[in-house]
């Protein structure tokens, strides 16, 4: 897997889930990626390893969820599955 730069970044899940979700923080990376290049924003994966857990699993109402938070916190940036 690709090293975090310019083009990628790994978060863990703990950024957009519990009472230790950033979304503000998010939204910011998410814009730094939009008004660059573009790029990829992992989330799930922690900095120090390539893959998430094998048994973590992302209910689709924590993507809408992170979908509807980076959007009342930005313009124009899509966050894709």
């Amino acid at each position: 897997m690709s090293t975090e730069g310019q083009l990628m970044d790994k978060k863990s899940l703990r950024v957009v889930t519990g009472k230790t979700a950033d979304w503000s923080e998010l939204a910011k990376d998410c814009v730094a990626f939009a008004t660059a290049q573009g790029g990829r924003l992992l989330i799930g994966i922690e900095d120090d390893v390539d893959l998430p857990p094998a048994t973590q699993r992302v209910e689709d109402k924590l993507l809408d969820t992170i979908r509807k938070r980076v959007a009342e916190r930005t313009a124009n940036v899509t966050v894709l599955r």
